[in-house]
């Protein structure tokens, strides 16, 4: 008979737990960790979301309207609700042009983040 994977690998805890258990157990332990995971995940929902829970399209031409110009925080839009953060100086709604900023943010960041994988990566191979 062979013996246990726990034996075999160092690092393994021997009571059959795996590493990513306990990183998870700790991760879950830490609340600041978690509500900013939650923020996190808040913050990518919207950007993904964005159509959908946009009051306004601020790239659609059709929908604005440049009466609606330098509106303030809470104004009534007539027929579309109301404009939370105000309008812009073209008529577009704040709240919406924050929500389809944050996706253009959001993928930028993640190319960014991965060409500098993929870069340091092929240095560390080169220099190893």
């Amino acid at each position: 008979m062979s013996a246990p994977i726990e034996a075999l690998v160092p690092g393994l805890p021997a009571d059959g737990s795996s590493p990513i258990r306990r990183i998870a157990a700790d991760f879950l332990a830490n609340p600041v960790a978690v509500a900013g995971l939650a923020l996190l995940a808040a913050i990518v929902a919207a950007a993904v979301l964005a159509p959908l829970i946009s009051p306004q399209n601020p790239y659609d031409l059709a929908q604005i309207d440049i009466l609606d110009s330098k509106l303030p925080p809470g104004s009534a839009a007539g027929t579309t609700g109301t404009f939370w953060l105000g309008t812009d100086d073209q008529g577009r709604d704040m709240l919406s042009a924050i929500f389809y900023g944050l996706r253009i943010s959001l993928a930028v960041g993640v190319l960014s983040t991965i060409l500098a994988l993929v870069i340091s990566l092929a240095a560390g191979r080169a220099a190893a």
